[in-house]
């Protein structure tokens, strides 16, 4: 038996596939490659498999990780083929690595990078947004609706693009336990302290996750 730790990618393809149906289809991805999970000690075993930080619906990434656990012993190179050879087309595993004790854990995952591409009316000064000392937008949380202060969890935000209606930033925010903060939430941001500026339909994509700036595959 043992654990591994898996970097995979969501395109456009499967964007609308929501957390709960993907580990459904992850689980019948590994029935048709013949390998066999580790399952859970009890009365209702179910097989081991964490998956850090699940995307919210709609977004797209190169850099998800789930820890999985295999009864029996495999290559690294063998686990991508393999289960590349079942996943449906929108998923793909990018590295795997056998995790020995807890030298890799995803719990420590603390921020991320996303690109994302707006159409926008109005100013969008981002060195002006980010002098703020506070940045008190509403977010969602386990406890409802209410005001919160993102600033201190924006560690940086990059224009890469600026043409006619469309936006193209690149930002790296908190991921994790602490505080877990979406890129919405900067746009929100914006829209309230970015002189007239206004979102429209945007399209974000995860780019990668990391411990401090380490990535862990």
């Amino acid at each position: 038996m043992s654990n591994y730790i898996l970097k995979y990618s969501r395109d456009d393809r499967v964007k609308y596939i929501s957390h709960l149906d993907f580990v459904r289809l992850f689980h019948r991805t590994i029935r048709r490659t013949g390998m066999n999970f580790m399952f859970s000690q009890g009365f209702n075993p179910h097989p081991i498999m964490t998956v850090a930080q699940p995307l919210s619906v709609g977004v797209t990434s190169d850099c998800e990780y789930m820890k999985v656990g295999f009864d029996g012993e495999y290559g690294e190179e063998e686990i991508v083929e393999t289960i590349n050879g079942a996943f449906p087309p929108g998923y793909k595993i990018i590295a795997a690595k056998k995790a020995n004790g807890k030298e890799i854990d995803l719990t420590k995952l603390d921020r991320a990078v996303y690109t994302v591409e707006l159409e926008y009316e109005g100013g969008a000064d981002i060195d002006e947004l980010l002098k703020n000392k506070e940045l008190i937008v509403m977010k969602k949380s386990k406890s409802g609706v209410k005001e919160s202060d993102i600033r201190p969890y924006i560690y940086w935000i990059e224009k890469l693009s600026e043409q006619g209606e469309i936006l193209i930033l690149k930002m790296c925010i908190s991921v994790g336990n602490t505080y877990n903060l979406k890129p919405q939430s900067v746009i929100d941001a914006m829209e309230k302290y970015c002189h007239d500026f206004k979102a429209g339909f945007m399209n974000v994509h995860r780019n990668s996750m990391m411990c401090g700036n380490t990535e862990i595959l």
